[in-house]
């Protein structure tokens, strides 16, 4: 199924129980917004990551806090491209210790050690963690990875793709169960997670 699927599914569910969630959510922007973030980064961004933006544009700064991705707030497209630039430029001495574009020639999916400009950052849990898409070519193209500030992406890939992170939220809110560990409850009409 497609991103809009189970993004509506998630709408749908908040709708019905986590209402002020569903009613905080930015309005989508529209196809040529996002060509032009894309193009200020540089890269071809998978075309998920436009559908995603033609759906929704993230959750505002501040209160309340929108999540999708458990305990992390999906970010407007103007400021993806803002994190990405500060984030390109703060890990660039990292980066080149790492080897640099070589980096950029390994598959998607590969663990680099550090940030890299292929990071699309589409998600921040207000401390310095993020939830990206990786752009680089390959099998893995467009999967979803955690770039956690101290450890960097030491992580393995969370979701292949983002059709397949919004399936196993949706699937997770609906059925009340646990989404990578994570819990989610409602206070007072918003969507939050616990991590037990």
């Amino acid at each position: 199924m497609t991103v809009e699927v189970h993004w509506q599914r998630y709408l749908n569910w908040c709708r019905a129980n986590a209402p002020l969630t569903a009613a905080t959510i930015n309005i989508p922007v529209n196809a040529e917004y996002v060509r032009e973030q894309e193009a200020r980064t540089g890269r071809r961004w998978p075309a998920e990551l436009h559908t995603w933006f033609g759906i929704h544009n993230g959750g505002p700064d501040g209160k309340p806090f929108v999540q999708v991705f458990p305990s992390f707030r999906p970010l407007p497209a103007d400021q993806v491209t803002a994190r990405w630039k500060s984030l390109t430029e703060i890990w660039a001495n990292m980066t080149a210790q790492m080897g640099g574009p070589s980096l950029l020639n390994q598959p998607a999916g590969t663990v680099t050690f550090t940030y890299i400009d292929a990071y699309i950052p589409i998600a921040e849990n207000g401390s310095g963690d993020l939830i990206v898409v990786d752009s680089r070519p390959g099998e893995n193209y467009g999967a979803v990875l955690e770039f956690a500030g101290e450890v960097t992406d030491q992580m393995a890939i969370r979701w292949p793709s983002l059709s397949a992170s919004l399936s196993e939220i949706a699937t997770s809110l609906e059925n009340r169960q646990p989404c990578r560990g994570w819990i989610p409850f409602v206070e007072n009409g918003l969507l939050d997670w616990d991590y037990p």
